[in-house]
């Protein structure tokens, strides 16, 4: 009886803890404009990497009205992507926002396909604000409010103080003026709010050129808490410790012998810790991250040497949210590099089947981005025809098209007879962004065994099939695959290419 008293006892401790734990943010609105559009919500979840993750969504029902209930157990920034605008807005854990969203602009067909398009930014409109007792919110103390006050005032400051900079215009007196900017700040104990300020304000010493690396970090990160979801802290941390390596690296070769040769993320901390800056083991495993991310696009050391780092934190940090950011690190920059897998998706094809990459395992695989309406695309195909009736045996090639609609990809297929699959992108819209597709045609080569051999891949008409002749030649697979039966008119091919 004492037992099942306390297993009781433990049980409902461990109930309460969840649903104190477990909190949601509601948000709501009415906007007749946009029914049957699909609202979704994210948040940026690493810095780094720029990280989208999906929070929540819900649809727009006929008479304008949405309501969705997002998980949140901190305050963080949120935002949406409607049309051709990026819109953005704080929420806070249990609190419900009814909010008023921008006008109905949709993106052009030519905006939608151009991976340069750049959305404008507006900050979400704010209609009411319920907490988390459900009390009603008065606009001038709720953070949006605050937040915007405070940019309101910031931003030219900021401006003014790059521009004063770049002319090398004096700056007198930046101390004090700093000073009186915070005392016009509102006075609240809202932790969150008082450290945007915080960290925004340190940016005015950043825009100044002033004061260095050294007096920012000893400021505003030495002994201080890691905010790694405050996205104001976050913007001062990464142009602080922007090429640390190479302000390191200044004076002497150790770091390109602990980076290069060692590859030891323990060595590294042990290294950095005698400049004296960073003045703990959070600061300095959280700088290395950034810095191993950044160099790896910069060439200025080993690549290989940077993921031995990225692995050897991932066994050695203590700290569970900087493993997580490694692994996120490490799976970002090695997606598209060759000998690694490429990102997975799950797509319809033209007959409305879902199919996924691990389903070609076992074949060579041409991937190619495009359209069925670019004129470069349409020249392409006409080259995959000639392609796909002489190697289909152990070729795959698979069109993934962005097309607006799947219908519009089925009935192109129909209409030409390309016997190829066309997957639809629209199941899984994050692809464009995985495979950093810029431009169309975008195309890749997958081994059998579902590892990247080229990345990017020629196009089809730029050399291809001598690049897949070299391909097989080298793996020793020509003469296997022309006993099976699987190459076309083989004494051709080589009579071309050898």
């Amino acid at each position: 009886m004492k037992y099942r008293k306390v297993l009781f006892s433990v049980t409902l401790v461990f109930i309460t803890i969840y649903h104190l734990k477990a909190q949601h943010v509601t948000i709501s609105g009415n906007e007749p404009e946009y029914a049957g559009c699909v609202l979704a919500f994210y948040a940026n979840d690493n810095y780094f990497c720029n990280k989208e993750i999906k929070l929540g969504e819900c649809t727009v029902a006929a008479n304008g009205y949405f309501v969705t209930h997002i998980p949140c157990n901190d305050t963080h920034l949120m935002y949406t992507h409607l049309g051709v605008f990026h819109t953005r807005f704080f929420v806070e854990p249990g609190f419900s926002y009814e909010v008023k969203l921008p006008p109905r602009i949709d993106k052009s067909p030519e905006e939608a396909e151009s991976p340069f398009f750049e959305e404008v930014t507006v900050y979400m409109n704010i209609l009411s604000v319920t907490d988390d007792k459900g009390r009603k919110v008065v606009s001038e103390k709720e953070l949006n409010f605050w937040i915007a006050k405070f940019d309101e005032t910031f931003n030219p400051l900021y401006d003014q103080l790059a521009i004063d900079a770049v002319v090398k215009r004096p700056i007198a007196r930046l101390d004090s003026m700093i000073r009186n900017f915070r005392e016009m700040l509102p006075q609240t104990d809202h932790h969150y709010f008082n450290h945007y300020a915080f960290y925004r304000s340190g940016l005015l010493y950043y825009a100044a050129q002033r004061n260095g690396m050294r007096f920012i970090s000893n400021d505003y990160f030495s002994q201080r808490p890691t905010l790694y979801n405050n996205p104001a802290y976050m913007e001062l941390f990464n142009v602080t410790y922007d090429k640390y390596f190479m302000y390191f690296g200044r004076t002497g070769d150790a770091i390109y012998e602990v980076i290069n040769r060692q590859g030891s993320f323990s060595g590294l901390k042990r290294l950095l810790a005698q400049d004296g800056v960073l003045s703990t083991d959070s600061l300095c495993e959280l700088v290395i991250l950034k810095n191993i991310h950044d160099e790896f696009y910069a060439d200025r050391f080993s690549r290989v040497a940077l993921l031995h780092l990225l692995d050897s934190a991932i066994v050695h940090t203590n700290i569970e949210r900087h493993r997580e950011l490694a692994g996120e690190i490490r799976s970002k920059i090695t997606k598209l590099l060759r000998g690694f897998e490429p990102p997975a998706f799950s797509l319809y094809n033209h007959d409305s089947t879902l199919v996924s990459l691990q389903h070609y395992k076992g074949k060579y695989v041409y991937l190619m981005f495009c359209t069925t309406q670019n004129y470069v695309c349409l020249k392409q195909y006409e080259f995959l025809e000639k392609l796909y009736k002489e190697h289909h045996k152990w070729l795959q090639i698979v069109v993934i098209s962005a097309d607006d609609r799947l219908s519009n990809m089925r009935h192109f297929r129909e209409k030409t007879g390309y016997q190829w699959d066309f997957l639809h992108f629209a199941n899984d819209p994050e692809i464009l962004k995985n495979y950093d597709i810029r431009i169309f045609p975008t195309c890749f080569l997958i081994d059998p065994n579902g590892k990247l051999v080229l990345s990017p891949a020629p196009a089809a008409d730029d050399n291809l099939e001598r690049t897949l002749w070299y391909e097989l030649n080298s793996k020793g697979l020509w003469h296997e695959y022309i006993r099976k039966g699987w190459i076309q008119n083989p004494k051709n091919t080589e009579k071309r290419f050898d």
